[in-house]
């Protein structure tokens, strides 16, 4: 053992540390009583210098107490909370074995291939502990309102004899728990994420259905479904549940497996499986009619991995192109990663070294972003509006119905704003604004000082060019973060756009998409209903007096559909006011306050634009 190690912590001794993380260590410690009783178990420790950080204390205090009410046999057990000189840790279940990460790498070193039925039995269980995780109850019967949130292959623990374990409730959230964590905030690995945690959106039980469906796809294919050459494209691949490498590498994936790992796998969570115990009957359905699988099976086949000798072939093939997380990759490619790692640093230490930039003499909108294009050269059919005719909203909305796909141009004077739509959605929107450039938002927000910025600008060859690529690789910005100041940035363009009550438009469908660059597929009805609740007040005024006479009627649509706008209950109730009894001078003068006065004719004016109500 080593110096470094701590002989004891608590009253358990040390035997080995197990793994370092971002915010903890483990240990493989014993707990010694008297007449010879022995038992091992695991220590988590939070690091040295997180152990002043007094809210990160109350986070991991948290993940104990939530665990220690969690009793399922393939959930890892927690058996005490410490305090070690002041620093608290975890003894919890040592399972003897290795994880799911773990045995991927064993295989890739043998150039053994996972069997389906061990893939599909291993996710079985993780899927048995989460319906059980997700309607635990605490002592008063209270539901615990338990979501993990970070189900990964290195989070899966499998013992030797064929158990499995489902660990690291660290970043799950409780209804009950004391010390939350911001809505939507990202403690996971990348690639391990449900769309609706990249959002930044409320998550429920089925962000579980979708990461467990990662996690299967994972072990049948032996290889990362979501992958990229940097956490902004791999973020995006999530946010749009992009499967082309399950059906890529699916030629030993049987097909009605595959199928329920694609169910689970959707983008929309209400077409996913609607929980953990659906999920784990389809499996179990597959397993029956493929041939029982059982423990025993399991720790066969993790004795075969481990002791198969190293194949010749692991040497030098790399099982995917792209950098592989699963360890599988060949010394070409770590080799083509330690010179652009090099790269990277070299590109860091130009940045602080850099000083004084003499920012007013650079250029302040080299950053990277695409131009406006000319529609005019484009051969196919165009339509041309006017937008004083023709709402910037009602355009939108009626686009994004059609699922058209095409390029948009919108022009107000000599403001040029552009967007290219796929299915009605915007993959993209630039403009000839300067104020609305990407390096001009960083730092109106904020989140940049212009001289970092110029410095910054410096060093983004190596980065592609890219300005937000550029502030992740120099550890200015998280990917995360990155991702969604882009989405707010590129959609508030269009959101801005809203509020134009002139001007023109030109839409040209099946127009080519003209930039080469990162597609963000922002979603429209809610750049629609952004746009809606920042509508003038003179222009919303004008249009409640134009049409004060009129009753408004309220169409027969789903509720689901008024959701989508991301206004919450507001329009809700608004629509519900909508029964054609009543004028809407009428309605209007029902409001006391001027602000919810503007408030109710911006959201009847939207109603009005998207057809969810009109005016007679």
């Amino acid at each position: 053992m080593s110096a470094s190690f701590p002989r004891t912590i608590g009253r358990y001794a040390i035997l080995d540390r197990l793994a370092v993380g971002g915010m903890a260590e483990l240990f493989k410690a014993q707990l010694s009583g008297q007449h010879g009783f022995e038992k091992l178990v695991t220590i988590k420790k939070i690091l040295p210098h997180l152990a002043v950080d007094r809210s990160f204390i109350e986070m991991f205090i948290d993940e104990a107490r939530l665990t220690a009410q969690l009793d399922h046999p393939h959930i890892v057990q927690v058996f005490e909370l410490g305090t070690d000189a002041d620093t608290p840790y975890i003894a919890m279940q040592f399972v003897d074995g290795l994880d799911v990460l773990g045995l991927l790498r064993e295989c890739a070193r043998a150039q053994i291939r996972l069997p389906p039925h061990i893939a599909a039995f291993i996710a079985r269980d993780v899927l048995d502990a989460l319906d059980y995780a997700h309607q635990a109850v605490d002592g008063s019967g209270r539901a615990l309102g338990v979501i993990h949130r970070d189900i990964s292959p290195g989070n899966v623990l499998l013992s030797w004899r064929g158990d499995v374990k489902l660990t690291d409730f660290g970043i799950a959230r409780a209804v009950e728990r004391r010390h939350k964590t911001e809505a939507g905030t990202l403690k996971g690995k990348y690639g391990y994420m449900s769309p609706e945690q990249v959002l930044g959106a409320e998550v429920d039980y089925r962000t579980d259905i979708f990461t467990s469906g990662i996690l299967l796809a994972e072990m049948v294919m032996a290889r990362r479904l979501f992958t990229a050459a940097n956490d902004l494209d791999i973020l995006l691949q999530v946010r749009d549940a992009r499967l082309e490498r399950l059906h890529k590498y699916a030629s030993e994936f049987p097909e009605d497996l595959r199928a329920i790992v694609a169910k689970a796998l959707q983008r929309r969570p209400e077409a996913r499986w609607q929980n953990a115990a659906a999920m784990r009957e389809a499996l179990d359905e597959w397993l029956a009619a493929n041939g029982r699988t059982t423990q025993r099976d399991l720790a066969a086949f993790l004795q075969q991995v481990v002791q198969a000798p190293t194949s010749d072939l692991s040497r030098d093939a790399a099982v995917g192109e792209e950098h592989d997380e699963l360890a599988m990759s060949g010394p070409r490619t770590r080799e083509r990663l330690a010179q652009a790692e090099a790269e990277v640093q070299a590109a860091r230490a130009r940045f602080m070294s850099n000083g004084d930039s003499g920012d007013d003499a650079q250029p302040f909108d080299d950053d990277g972003e695409a131009e406006p294009i000319a529609i005019g050269s484009y051969a196919g059919a165009t339509e041309l509006g006017d937008l004083a005719v023709v709402p910037t909203i009602r355009l939108l909305y009626r686009l994004t119905k059609a699922r058209g796909t095409g390029l948009l141009k919108l022009e107000l004077g000599a403001t040029v704003k552009e967007a290219y739509l796929a299915d009605g959605q915007p993959l993209f929107v630039t403009s000839n604004v300067p104020a609305e450039r990407l390096s001009r938002y960083l730092v109106a927000e904020g989140m940049l000082t212009r001289d970092a910025l110029a410095r910054a600008r410096a060093v983004m060859p190596t980065f592609g060019g890219k300005l937000a690529d550029t502030l992740v690789g120099l550890d200015l910005l998280t990917p995360l973060e990155a991702y969604r100041l882009l989405a707010t940035q590129v959609g508030s363009k269009l959101i801005n756009a809203c509020g134009w009550n002139d001007g023109r438009y030109t839409w040209a469908p099946g127009h080519p998409n003209p930039w080469k660059t990162r597609a963000l597929h922002l979603d429209m009805h809610r750049i629609i209903g952004a746009g809606a609740s920042q509508l003038g007040k003179d222009d919303m005024e004008r249009w409640a007096e134009e049409h004060g006479a009129s009753f408004a009627i309220a169409e027969v649509v789903a509720q689901a559909e008024l959701n989508a706008f991301g206004l919450g209950e507001t329009l809700l109730r608004v629509h519900a006011l909508l029964d054609g009894r009543t004028r809407l001078r009428e309605l209007l003068a029902k409001v006391r306050s001027a602000d919810a006065r503007l408030n109710l004719i911006r959201l009847v004016f939207l109603a009005v634009q998207t057809d969810l109500a009109r005016l007679s």
